[in-house]
């Protein structure tokens, strides 16, 4: 009954449809209101199942504020990177959801049209107003967490002549596969099926987190609809940031299959070459992109006398040496003899 009441109060919110945008900013309204984005997806989750899942009593703006009361997020990154950890709301909505939910802080964003200023140029200001010490510690803080993580998820894609290959690749070695993820969460229960946040609340060394709702903002980061998507002959690689680009192309020559002499790796077009240098200082974050080309030898392949782990993947594969092709005819032809 609160579920089929909820929806029919907020119909376009549940289905994500005719919502406002910053960037285009509707000319029919001057005020648009703010809530959390993870404070949404609750919602739609309770709404679809109403028997599996929790109600959701309170929007919770507060992890959208600092403890002095300040906003944590300017205009402008509204509209681009913190996009994903609101949701705009028009004023009919709003209305509906003060009688709905409980409200614990009001956000709106208002467009106001100065008497000097041209009809081109309104200004747009929050209520409340930003808290610039906050948002600089909040930046800060996030830039540290992309230098210092621990198993972390990055992706390695195998391009050849700049073309990304898209065809199916050996069993991978020690990786993670996001279509195995996906059926694991489908037999998870509802609370959690998000591997992210549960590793964000279960694992203390994943991030380090200083400032008070600074754990709310990254558990709303990452949510399915923006979670990387793999493409065929990608594989995924647990890595950590105080690890150097040797050790990574250790783990890629067991993925791939490939030497590390002759793997030529670049990320948002910089070349990665200094190999003692940590993957953290090479700007390599987690749900980074690698692309890997393969130089030297054609196919790239193991060179003769790399030691080969043995693998639960590929549990034919012992210990030992890849004998070079002359030494295996020359056993061969000792063993006939």
């Amino acid at each position: 009954m609160m579920a089929g009441e909820q929806k029919a109060s907020l119909p376009n919110l549940f289905q994500d449809k005719s919502r406002p945008c910053l960037s285009s900013w509707p000319e029919e309204v001057d005020e648009l209101y703010v809530v959390s984005r993870f404070f949404v997806e609750e919602w739609r989750k309770f709404v679809r199942r109403p028997t599996r899942c929790s109600p959701v009593s309170s929007v919770g703006n507060r992890d959208l504020l600092c403890p002095h009361g300040g906003l944590m997020f300017t205009f402008a990154s509204m509209t681009k990177e913190d996009s994903k950890l609101i949701a705009l709301i028009w004023p009919s909505e709003w209305e509906a959801i003060q009688k709905l939910f409980v409200v614990d802080h009001t956000i709106r964003v208002l467009r106001r049209q100065p008497e000097e200023a041209s009809p081109d140029s309104p200004l747009y200001v929050t209520e409340p107003e930003l808290c610039s010490d906050c948002r600089e510690g909040l930046l800060c803080q996030q830039q540290r967490d992309l230098r210092e993580y621990a198993q972390a998820t990055i992706y390695v894609r195998k391009v050849v002549d700049n073309t990304k290959v898209m065809k199916d690749s050996a069993p991978e070695l020690n990786v993670s596969s996001s279509e195995v993820e996906e059926e694991r969460e489908e037999a998870r229960p509802e609370g959690e099926q998000d591997p992210d946040f549960n590793q964000a609340n279960s694992n203390p060394k994943r991030r380090k987190v200083s400032h008070p709702n600074y754990g709310s903002y990254q558990k709303q980061g990452i949510r399915r609809s923006t979670r990387h998507r793999k493409v065929r002959g990608e594989k995924a690689l647990l890595v950590s940031a105080n690890q150097t680009l040797k050790d990574l192309k250790i783990q890629i020559m067991h993925a791939f299959s490939v030497a590390p002499f002759d793997q030529n790796l670049s990320i948002e077009g910089t070349t990665l070459t200094e190999d003692s240098a940590t993957l953290g200082s090479l700007g390599v974050t987690p749900e980074s992109v690698v692309f890997l080309k393969v130089t030297g030898q054609e196919g790239g392949g193991v060179p003769p006398g790399i030691p080969i782990k043995p693998s639960q993947t590929h549990p034919a594969v012992h210990d030992h040496l890849i004998l070079p092709l002359s030494s295996r005819i020359s056993c061969r032809l000792g063993r006939k003899a």
